[in-house]
């Protein structure tokens, strides 16, 4: 039985040209899917948050990044008939957001940056103040009587400026410190109450999640390459 001559399994050589056209697709595939990845890659900006619930008596040392070393310090105080709150940086150069001796009760969304402004009592920036006569309390300063408010700080990692904030409730001669964040990334501002990401383009109401959903859609759809931006295309606004 005549045996057929079997076919080499050593792929037939391709033209110079054909080798060229496949060369330049690939690399454009390649430099397709790098660029995809660079639009899904998270941003390098992180919020580092850390929940509490410490009802400050006299006292507190206050590390907003957590590495052992006090930031800034809370102070409830009281004398004779009357009292009141204070922060005071702990660390040179350490800044607390607030006008003249006063630190700000701010509200959720304000952003802490290097605009500021900032308050200029080093020794200790009155939140709030308290005085009892004749049976009657009377409270006065920005964090009087407030609830889940934020101090915004200005504060120094290795030499570098960052910026955080602290969520306290104040009640007549009562503190209460309920969490607190910094903006790993130098001199990047954060958003008071904002509590994970690093996308400062988000200044709005943090309790409206509506924008961050639909980004962290898109990068999905950008992560899956050319099919998932197709479907991204025929998704509804």
């Amino acid at each position: 039985m005549k045996q057929h001559p079997r076919r080499s399994e050593t792929p037939s050589n391709l033209s110079q040209s054909t080798q060229r056209r496949l060369t330049s697709y690939a690399l454009a595939a390649g430099a397709a899917g790098v660029g995809v990845l660079a639009l899904a890659s998270p941003s390098e900006a992180e919020i580092v948050y850390t929940p509490a619930n410490v009802r400050i008596p006299a006292r507190l040392k206050l590390d907003l990044n957590n590495d052992g070393i006090a930031d800034f310090e809370l102070m409830s105080t009281s004398f004779g008939h009357g009292g009141g709150q204070l922060v005071a940086p702990v660390v040179h150069g350490n800044k607390v957001v607030g006008f003249g001796s006063y630190a700000s009760a701010l509200v959720p969304g304000v952003t802490v940056g290097s605009g500021g402004p900032f308050a200029h009592r080093a020794q200790g920036t009155f939140m709030a103040n308290w005085i009892e006569s004749s049976g009657v309390i009377s409270s006065f300063g920005p964090w009087r009587n407030t609830r889940n408010r934020y101090l915004g700080f200005k504060f120094l990692i290795n030499g570098a400026v960052h910026f955080g904030w602290a969520r306290l409730s104040v009640d007549t001669n009562h503190m209460l410190l309920t969490g607190y964040a910094y903006e790993t990334v130098a001199n990047k501002a954060i958003v008071a109450g904002k509590t994970s990401g690093g996308d400062e383009t988000s200044r709005g109401n943090p309790a409206d999640p509506g924008s961050q959903v639909a980004s962290s859609a898109t990068l999905g759809r950008l992560a899956q390459g050319a099919a998932g931006l197709f479907a991204w295309r025929r998704d509804p606004a």
